[in-house]
C-alpha cells in the first residue's frame, strides 16, 4: 500500500480509513478480550484481541505497518500472552536475515550501477529490433528477472525511468500526427503497467523476492515441520510466476497496442546509452561475483539433494551449514569488505557497499516480517490458530473439509483481499487460520499455504494494491478504469494458474 499518485477522492478515502482504524483498533482489542470465548485458554483469548487490533491497523493503515507489527507482540507480552523472549524471538529468525541479506545485495548491485546496464543491454538485443511491442516484452522480462532478487518496489523504481525513456525515444521517432501520439501515450502507460505487474510476479518466484514468501516458509517449518529450501521454492515459484508473466505481457500488448510496428533508430539510441556507460567497471564485476556466489550458496542444498540424495555427507553438511539466512549474511558482508576499484576525496578505497548506502534499505519491511512471524507463532503457541481453524471449518461446511476446496476458496479470497491490504499483512493474517483449518481437517496444509502466499502478490486491479501499481499509475498515463479492467482479468487468470499449480505441481514437487 502507498500514498503515491492518489486522486483527491482516493486520498479522502484513505484519510477516513485511517481515522476509522484508530477508533476500531482499540475497540477490537477491548471488545474481544471482554467477549466470552468458551474453550479458549486465557492466553489465546487475550491474543485474539491483540491479533484483531493488529489486523485492523494493518488493513486501515492507521499507523505504519511496521509500527503495528511491533505493537502486536509487545502488547502480547504486556497482557500476559507470552514472555518477551518467546514473543520477540521471531524478529531474530534466520529468515529475517535472509531478507536483510537480499536487501543488501540489491543495494550493492544498484550502487555499482549494474541494474541500469543490464536493463539497457537487454533492450538493445536484436530481439527488440526497434519494435515497440517487443520493447514492452523486454521491459516486462527485465522487471521479472530483477524482482526475483530485489524487492518489486525497488525494481519498479529502478526500471520505470528506463521504460519512460524508451517511450520518449519511441515517441520522438514516431510519426507526429495527433492520433498516433495519443495511441503512443496509451502504449507507454501499458509498458509501465506491464513492468509493475511483472515485477510483482517476479517477487513471488524466490524466497527473497517478497516478504510473504519468508513468512510462509517460517510458519510451515515451525508449525507443520515442512521445510522448503531455496531451490525447492524456485521449482514451483519460477514456473508459476513465468506463466503469469507471459499472460501479463500478452494482455498488456493487446490492451495497450503500439500504433506502429517498428521505430527506426530505437535500437541505436539504446545502444548509444549503453556505450556511454563504457565497459564493466571493477566494482560491477566484483559485486556480480559476490551475488553469484551467494545464489550458489542458496541453491547448493537443493542441488545436493537432487544429485546425491538426502543421506549423502555433502547434503547433510549443506542442510546444516548453508542456511539461507547465514549465506545471505556472509555474501552481503563481503560487500562491505571488498573495494570497488575507486577512491574517495580523502584517498580512501571505496567498498562495494558503504554502510551509509545500506541504511537506505527498507528496514520497515524487516520489522513487518518479524511482527507477522511473531503473531503467527503465538497463535499456534496459545492454541488460537487451532480454535479459529475449527470455527471457520464449521462455518465453511463441506468446502473447507476437502483440500482442493479449501485451496481454491482461500486463494480466491486472498487475491481480492490483497487488492486493498499489504501482501505481507494479508499473509500474516491468513496463514495461521488456514494452516489451523487444514490441520483441524486432518490434511497437509502446505499446498494451500503456498498457493495463498503466491496469491498475496497478485494485486493487479487498483493503484493502492501495491507500490509498483501506484508508481505506474503515478505516471498519469493510465486510466483507472483501464487498470481495473485488465487487473480483473489478470486476477481471474491468476486464480486459475494458482489452483492448477497447487493441485498438480506442488504435490508432485513436495511429495
Amino acid at each position: 500500500m502507498t500514498d503515491l499518485a492518489l486522486s483527491d477522492a482516493e486520498a479522502r478515502f484513505d484519510r477516513r480509513r485511517r481515522a476509522m482504524g484508530l477508533m476500531l483498533a482499540p475497540l477490537s482489542l477491548v471488545g474481544l478480550i471482554a467477549l466470552p470465548m468458551p474453550g479458549l485458554s486465557p492466553q489465546a483469548h487475550t491474543l485474539a484481541g491483540v491479533a484483531a487490533m493488529t489486523v485492523v491497523l494493518w488493513v486501515t493503515e492507521a499507523i505504519p505497518l511496521a509500527a503495528a507489527a511491533l505493537l502486536g507482540p509487545a502488547l502480547a507480552v504486556v497482557l500476559g500472552v507470552a514472555d518477551a523472549k518467546t514473543a520477540m524471538a521471531a524478529f531474530g529468525d534466520p529468515l529475517i536475515f535472509l531478507f536483510l541479506g537480499g536487501f543488501l545485495l540489491a543495494g550493492g548491485l544498484a550502487r555499482q550501477g549494474f541494474d541500469r546496464r543490464a536493463a539497457l543491454w537487454l533492450v538493445s538485443r536484436p530481439f527488440v529490433d526497434g519494435s515497440p511491442r517487443r520493447a514492452l516484452y523486454a521491459v516486462g522480462m527485465i522487471g521479472f528477472g530483477f524482482s526475483m532478487w530485489i524487492s518489486n518496489t525497488a525494481t519498479t523504481a529502478m526500471l520505470l525511468p528506463v521504460a519512460l525513456g524508451l517511450y520518449q525515444t519511441i515517441r520522438r521517432t514516431a510519426p507526429g500526427d495527433p492520433d498516433t501520439q495519443r495511441k503512443l501515450e496509451r502504449y507507454g502507460g501499458g509498458m509501465c503497467l506491464a513492468l509493475a505487474y511483472a515485477s510483482s510476479l517476479g517477487g513471488s518466484a524466490t524466497p527473497v523476492g517478497t516478504g510473504p514468501n519468508v513468512i510462509a516458509m517460517g510458519m510451515l517449518e515451525s508449525q507443520t515441520g515442512t521445510s522448503i529450501d531455496f531451490g525447492t521454492w524456485m521449482l514451483f515459484g519460477v514456473p508459476t510466476a513465468a506463466v503469469m508473466t507471459v499472460i501479463v505481457l500478452w494482455l498488456a500488448s493487446r490492451a495497450f497496442p503500439a500504433p506502429i510496428e517498428r521505430v527506426e533508430g530505437l535500437t541505436a539510441e539504446v545502444a548509444r546509452q549503453l556505450e556511454e556507460l563504457g565497459p564493466l567497471r571493477k566494482g560491477e564485476v566484483r559485486v556480480l561475483l559476490v551475488f553469484g556466489l551467494t545464489v550458489i550458496g542458496w541453491l547448493l542444498p537443493a542441488a545436493f539433494k537432487l544429485s546425491l540424495g538426502d543421506a549423502h555427507a555433502l547434503t547433510v553438511w549443506a542442510d546444516g551449514a548453508l542456511d539461507e539466512g547465514v549465506v545471505a549474511l556472509v555474501g552481503s558482508s563481503l560487500l562491505f569488505m571488498l573495494p570497488d576499484g575507486t577512491k574517495d576525496e580523502a584517498g580512501e578505497r571505496r567498498r562495494l557497499l558503504e554502510w551509509q548506502s545500506a541504511q537506505d534499505i527498507d528496514w520497515g519491511t524487516l520489522l513487518l516480517l518479524g511482527g507477522g512471524l511473531a503473531l503467527g507463532k503465538l497463535t499456534f503457541h496459545t492454541g488460537l490458530a487451532e480454535a479459529l481453524g475449527r470455527g471457520v471449518l464449521q462455518l465453511a461446511g463441506p468446502i473447507a473439509e476437502h483440500p482442493a476446496g479449501l485451496l481454491a476458496a482461500a486463494t480466491l479470497l486472498v487475491i481480492f483481499l490483497t487488492e486493498v491490504t499489504s501482501n505481507t499483512a494479508t499473509t500474516s493474517m491468513m496463514l495461521p487460520v488456514l494452516i489451523g483449518i487444514a490441520k483441524a481437517s486432518g490434511f497437509d496444509p502446505t499446498a494451500t499455504a503456498v498457493s495463498v502466499t503466491l496469491a498475496a502478490s497478485y494485486a493487479f486491479m487498483l493503484p493502492v494494491g501495491t507500490p509498483p501499481n501506484a508508481m505506474a499509475y503515478g505516471t498519469r498515463m493510465i486510466r483507472l478504469d483501464s487498470m481495473v479492467r485488465i487487473g480483473l482479468r489478470l486476477d481471474l487468470a491468476g486464480f486459475v494458474v494458482l489452483v492448477a499449480s497447487g493441485l498438480l505441481l506442488l504435490p508432485w514437487l513436495l511429495g
